[in-house]
């Protein structure tokens, strides 16, 4: 197992996209994104992406985290969370989650926040979400 974490370019989209759907995932990307892809050897096994959702907007969304089934449990999520919070050091950085991994991400530097927190750009995708699930928890990472 050769394992790496890169920022994503063009010419990943496509395998990116495939791994997504491989794993049961819609994932979009919702502008203004960068992508963070885990490889073992040329293999896409995990991946998230960053979005700004609106040119300058100070609060970025950590979305669509996701590791392919047979590598969970080796810590490969809080490797790529922290190769992201290394590149986005000094940035809001937040995320929608179920209470059930709520520990997960406060165990990777991120605490739970209310909503009110989140600029409209990120709030309105907040309340869009949160109709299809109602118990979703706002995160915000602590750098």
């Amino acid at each position: 197992m050769k394992i790496s974490i890169t920022t994503a370019n063009k010419t990943d989209k496509k395998s990116l996209m495939r791994f997504y759907k491989q794993q049961s995932y819609s994932a979009g990307l919702l502008g203004f994104d960068r992508v963070y892809i885990v490889k073992d050897e040329q293999e896409i096994i995990g991946a998230v992406i960053i979005s700004a959702i609106e040119e300058n907007n100070p609060q970025l969304f950590l979305h669509a985290l996701v590791i392919k089934q047979e590598f969970r449990q080796k810590k490969l999520a809080t490797q790529l969370i922290q190769y992201v919070r290394r590149h986005h050091n000094n940035q809001q950085l937040f995320c929608f989650a179920q209470e059930e991994l709520a520990h997960f991400y406060q165990q990777n530097g991120f605490s739970q926040v209310a909503e009110h927190l989140l600029l409209q750009p990120l709030l309105m995708r907040f309340f869009r979400y949160k109709k299809t699930n109602n118990m979703l928890l706002v995160f915000k990472c602590d750098f």
